[in-house]
């Protein structure tokens, strides 16, 4: 996990020579929770925009925010369900654990 590393000025997203876009979605919001004690950059909801690429997902938050961007490489992504409620949009769940020097 790494915070506001991958996004440029004009609201694109930054990614590795290693690495390409495979699938991008937008109008996406993101909730953070059981963080103790929660930083402000992780307060509230955030909406942006997903990348996807082979070894991870770039969330870019749209507007002037203090989360920018939020990398989530698979191997540090754990117990993640996929939602679908009968009444309400679909979602994923699950836990990011922090990388070394990451934030």
């Amino acid at each position: 996990m790494a915070l506001n590393r991958n996004h440029s000025e004009g609201g694109g997203v930054i990614v590795n020579n290693s690495e390409s876009v495979l699938m991008t979605y937008d109008h996406i919001e993101i909730t953070f929770s059981d963080i103790e004690p929660m930083p402000d950059a992780f307060k509230g909801t955030k909406k942006g925009s997903v990348f996807l690429t082979p070894y991870r997902v770039i969330f870019v938050s749209k507007g002037k925010d203090a989360m920018q961007s939020f990398v989530m490489p698979f191997y540090l992504l754990k117990d993640c369900e996929i939602k679908q409620p009968v009444f309400g949009a679909n979602y994923i769940k699950g836990t990011v654990k922090a990388e070394a020097g990451g934030m």
